[in-house]
């Protein structure tokens, strides 16, 4: 039996399980870490935004790998 952990709707995946939702607040938090060290760290806003957009593309591509391979697959009804 396979267990899902997203479901797809439309173009996003919303968790449906614990591990579905675990695995988004992960990536929250990890993106929030990101933007307080980023923060701290760079001297100008552009340099602060071409930082993040490296590290929440990484985050973003990992969530989003994860909940396509864990997803529930649509149910397709054709009428023909």
């Amino acid at each position: 039996m396979q267990r899902y952990w997203f479901k797809k709707y439309g173009w996003a995946y919303i968790p449906i399980s614990i591990t579905g939702s675990l695995v988004t607040i992960a990536a929250i938090l990890l993106t929030g870490a990101c933007v307080w060290i980023l923060d701290r760290q760079c001297s100008s806003l552009s340099d602060a935004l071409i930082h993040f957009f490296i590290y929440f593309t990484c985050i973003a591509f990992w969530w989003k790998w994860i909940a396509e391979s864990t997803a529930q697959k649509p149910d397709n009804h054709d009428a023909s």
